[in-house]
């Protein structure tokens, strides 16, 4: 699907969230919240700080904005629900969405995977007003799972690196003003045992 690859992104396929806006990018929007509002009704887009964000029941969302206070490994989510009304009683204090998100654990067989994500200005029309702009976009990631002790204990693991560089350049004179780069490194592991027959550390 052609969405964004994390997990606020993934937001916007539920019916009734909005997209995000450019002031509050990652944050999409849902009108049950109380503190919603629509940012242009033109663009049908919408802010809100009521969403609420939870990794594996634990609340990761940011007190001070009420965003998302954490990114994620897309490739380590196994599950991911998002709830915009009839908000259960054990999410506390959650006025507009929630969005919870299970990560993959490990498994009695072997298995991994690798992708790798390219993007650049080459792939888009030309801007006629700033030709000299350019940008980079690269996200590459891979998986590896499998039994540390089949039947009784378990393991995950992710890695993933995404760098995003541009040319910023004045639209007037096209003159290069900053080369800026954004790297990000996002590993993650994991390990499930089995104390008993339903208990699961």
């Amino acid at each position: 699907l052609p969405t964004g690859r994390n997990y606020q992104s993934y937001l916007q396929l539920v019916p009734g969230v909005l997209p995000d806006s450019s002031t509050s990018p990652g944050n999409p929007s849902s009108r049950s919240g109380m503190n919603w509002r629509e940012h242009a009704v033109s663009e049908n887009i919408g802010v809100s700080t009521d969403n609420h964000y939870y990794f594996e029941g634990i609340n990761v969302t940011d007190p001070v904005t009420g965003t998302f206070g954490a990114h994620l490994n897309t490739e380590i989510i196994q599950e991911q629900k998002v709830i915009t009304g009839g908000i259960p009683a054990e999410y506390v204090g959650s006025a507009g969405l929630i969005s919870t998100v299970i990560t993959k654990p490990g498994s009695n067989s072997y298995s991994g995977s690798y992708n790798y994500f390219f993007q650049n200005d080459g792939f888009i029309a030309e801007n006629k007003h700033n030709p000299a702009s350019t940008f980079s976009d690269r996200d590459t990631a891979f998986t590896l799972g499998g039994p540390l002790v089949r039947n009784r204990a378990w393991g995950f693991g992710s890695f993933r690196h995404t760098r995003h560089a541009e040319e910023v350049s004045a639209q007037d004179t096209h003159a290069h003003l900053r080369s800026p780069k954004v790297t990000q490194k996002q590993g993650f592991l994991k390990g499930t045992l089995a104390l008993t027959g339903s208990d699961m550390l």
